[in-house]
């Protein structure tokens, strides 16, 4: 399958970097995913699971402890979470 680049990124540390064959997130209006080649979008984040598949078959489980934003493009998903108050 077809790889992206993936950054996951908190104020204190890099919490993910690497490739990714798909991506779901947790969006303000619902669940999101992303695989390779996906149109240009940016979304705002709320709280929730990041699940994260490999081309390994592996899947990695990121807990979204804070608000945050998604941008996508040109195979090149980066996320920036909040940390929670």
């Amino acid at each position: 399958m077809k790889e992206f680049k993936l950054s996951i990124y908190t104020p204190e540390k890099t919490v993910f970097k690497g490739n990714a064959v798909s991506l779901v997130v947790p969006a303000e209006e619902g669940y999101l995913g992303v695989l390779a080649n996906h149109a240009p979008l940016i979304a705002s984040l709320k709280y929730g699971n990041i699940i994260i598949k490999k081309n390994s078959g592996e899947t990695v489980t990121v807990a979204a402890l804070g608000k945050g934003f998604i941008e996508v493009d040109r195979n090149i998903a980066t996320i920036l979470l909040t940390m929670p108050r």
